[in-house]
């Protein structure tokens, strides 16, 4: 069902024009060109491809939730490096100085991340005479032959209204333009998050920490990534690919990932493809700075016996078990004949119910909401290639005996490695996105996976040395099985491995969620327990 506002601002007279879509001619758009050191024009091998069928024209156009917005069609363009050099490249959005709407009042989505207001964007150099302003759109580089392909899609923000300041009888037009320039080596990850958010950016310095020792796991072709062993002596930061592009991740005995926010103790556990921060609940703030002992508490892994403080609390992951209806985050309909509707996004299960209360009480409607992120949570139920025994169906449905794919792991024969991707967009949980995900969230909170904790320095024998070992059994989002009656989840156990975390769906364990941070929302401290990063 549309959630499209019904004011529409046509007839107060708006008239937006993306100046830099007028297909009737590529004069709209400008590409600022450099001279190699042969003192030819780069031109001559850098191709722009615009595809002029789907223009971007915001005319008589009136106010969209994001849910409406994602759905218009973009406008696309594609840059070619066909040169014999690597080529690195700025795209900015340039407004016209003629413009008298104001940017915050436009909303703007690019490729598939998550919209934002456009005067959040990061400001750029302007370039063009006729241009009060310019934000950066993207910092990239291109290998030889490689290309890149953009969809951009602007709409007027929902909050706009008839009684908005300055939005009757205005005009908004701008234009793109492309810096290109060559060298012999393509720019590293930490000079290309530099390049978009500044040396000061502790996204950038943590990925400047990016092992280049080789002491990394190996990431295969398929973008599975190859863990042999625990980790728990030496702490660094690695890399693999997301849903969203290349992921930094923590792993081993690290020391430098805590945050506080929201009166709140957490550990980063990577840096999203998108630049989302996604870190797991370390504490209450509140109740850890008032111990004596806080510093004992800090360490990883702390129960004095009557409170778990790096967890909210305990629960069943679902109350019911015996369908495999119930290894859903949110599931569908119990004794369903189609996989499809037993693994529908319908009904909640208990843990997510805890986690929302969670958040209703400490982030909605606060200060602290405007910096989360809706980026991904993955309740991966694809199913495994393999069967445990023979009468095992692997259908997903009803009461029929299922191994889903962490029913297995990298220790098995098998040979099941983590992924930080997720494979099917039913099982990629969001609140708001519908493109790459399901749009299926309340808020935007969830767990672990089992990838995530296993990446980490997680395996099948005890760690009490990597940064996510408590003491505690604690639950992450990834389904294991149905084995005929009941449902299974894995989870962290209490010595901090995952190949002992096989846990009925009904047990009550412990609850540490996740949050996504808004990339580069961290501007303060050095990441240690005692001088967290803050926002």
């Amino acid at each position: 069902m549309s959630k499209t506002k019904k004011i529409t601002l046509g007839v107060i007279g708006v008239l937006l024009i993306f100046s830099l879509v007028i297909g009737i001619s590529y004069a709209a758009w400008r590409l600022t060109l450099t001279q190699t050191n042969q003192n030819t024009l780069a031109s001559s091998c850098f191709d722009i491809t615009f595809e002029e069928e789907n223009p971007i024209l915001l005319e008589n156009t009136f106010p969209m939730y994001d849910e409406d917005g994602k759905t218009l069609t973009p406008y696309t363009f594609t840059i070619t490096n066909n040169c014999s050099a690597y080529a690195t490249y700025q795209i900015q959005l340039e407004i016209i100085n003629t413009s008298t709407l104001k940017d915050e009042y436009l909303k703007i989505m690019i490729d598939e991340k998550n919209p934002v207001i456009l005067n959040t964007l990061q400001s750029g150099e302007k370039t063009l005479s006729e241009a009060s302003r310019a934000y950066i759109i993207d910092n990239n580089a291109l290998d030889v032959n490689e290309e890149k392909t953009y969809n951009i899609r602007v709409w007027l923000d929902e909050n706009v209204t008839t009684e908005t300041e300055g939005v009757q009888n205005s005009n908004w037009s701008a234009k793109i333009t492309i810096n290109a320039q060559y060298s012999d080596r393509l720019p590293t990850d930490y000079e290309k998050c530099v390049a978009n958010y500044g040396e000061d950016s502790i996204n950038c310095q943590i990925i400047a920490q990016l092992d280049t020792t080789g002491a990394c796991p190996t990431v295969n072709e398929d973008g599975t990534i190859t863990v042999t062993n625990t980790e728990s002596e030496n702490g660094y930061v690695c890399s693999a690919p997301d849903d969203y592009g290349t992921s930094y991740y923590f792993r081993g005995n690290v020391e430098n990932n805590w945050v506080k926010f929201a009166n709140t103790y957490w550990r980063i556990l990577r840096i999203n493809g998108d630049g989302s921060i996604r870190m797991i609940y370390a504490g209450d703030a509140t109740v850890i700075d008032a111990l004596e002992n806080k510093e004992e508490v800090l360490k990883n892994g702390y129960d004095d016996g009557s409170t778990d403080y790096t967890q909210i609390g305990t629960s069943a992951y679902n109350e019911s078990y015996d369908d495999n209806a119930y290894v859903g985050y949110m599931y569908g309909a119990p004794a369903s004949s189609s996989y499809e509707e037993t693994h529908a996004n319908i009904n909640n299960s208990t843990i997510k119910t805890k986690i929302d209360e969670w958040y209703e009480s400490h982030i909605k409607d606060t200060e602290h909401e405007q910096y989360i992120s809706d980026t991904l949570f993955c309740n991966d139920r694809s199913i495994s290639e393999y069967k445990p025994d023979s009468d095992y169906i692997n259908s997903g449905i009803g009461k029929e005996k299922t191994a889903y794919r962490w029913r297995y792991g990298p220790w098995d024969s098998n040979k099941q490695y983590p992924r930080l991707t997720c494979s099917q967009q039913n099982d990629r949980f969001t609140v708001n996105d519908e493109i790459l995900g399901n749009g299926s969230l309340t808020y935007p909170v969830g767990l672990l996976t089992a990838d995530e904790a296993t990446v980490a320095g997680g395996y099948s024998s005890s760690n009490s040395k990597y940064y996510l070992y408590t003491g505690n059994r604690y639950w992450t989002m990834s389904p294991s099985d149905f084995n005929g009656s009941r449902a299974y989840e894995r989870g962290v156990d209490y010595d901090g491995d995952v190949y002992d975390g096989n846990y009925r769906a009904s047990s009550s364990y412990g609850v540490r969620l996740v949050l996504n941070l808004k990339s580069d929302s961290l501007k303060k401290g050095s990441g240690t327990a005692n001088d967290p990063y803050t926002v």
